[in-house]
């Protein structure tokens, strides 16, 4: 303990200014791994745009039904926006880059977004490899359990439920099987 009742060694509470602790520029991603992270999600909106949309989503049978790669384009759309003014903004702060500290870390964010992008790989290889009733809830697992979820009949409700409203809604809502 300190001298002061209540607040911990390790430096919780407000920072020496008066600041509040998450305005600490050593807390959280500096400015190139923003940068970094802005890049990696430009280029992948842009691949999911030009080649993964396209080449993987079917036309509509109708005029009156929504097209089945209209909401991946939207969120890859979004993505694409909100990553290039990630990028934007940190350039335009570029001097401020040559002031940051060393022990900010980047290699653990990129070491994050290359094991997240892996995943995402495996994930839709799988897709297709074992099909949507079989990854689904693989999927779903894994983001309950490493959320902290232990209740199994909270896990398989989730799962059940998940799963089986967006198999039958993508049939029923948009007319899309999938796979």
């Amino acid at each position: 303990m300190t001298g002061r009742q209540g607040e911990a060694e390790s430096g919780a509470g407000p920072a020496p200014d008066g600041a509040p602790p998450s305005a600490d520029p050593s807390v959280g991603p500096g400015p190139r791994q923003e940068l970094a992270a802005g890049a990696v999600l430009f280029a992948a909106a842009l691949l999911a745009l030009l080649w993964l949309i396209p080449n993987h989503t079917g036309e509509s049978t109708s005029d009156l039904e929504v097209a089945p790669g209209f909401f991946p384009q939207v969120a890859a759309g979004a993505l694409l926006v909100l990553s290039a003014l990630l990028v934007g903004h940190r350039l335009i702060r570029f001097p401020k880059l040559r002031e940051i500290r060393p022990e900010t870390g980047g290699g653990a964010v990129l070491a994050e977004i290359a094991i997240l992008a892996a995943g995402g790989l495996l994930v839709a290889w799988a897709l297709g490899a074992a099909g949507y009733l079989v990854v689904a809830p693989a999927v779903m697992l894994a983001g309950l359990l490493a959320g902290g979820e232990r209740r199994w009949w909270i896990i398989g409700l989730v799962i059940a439920g998940v799963t089986a409203a967006t198999w039958f809604g993508a049939d029923l809502l948009f007319g899309v099987v999938l796979p």
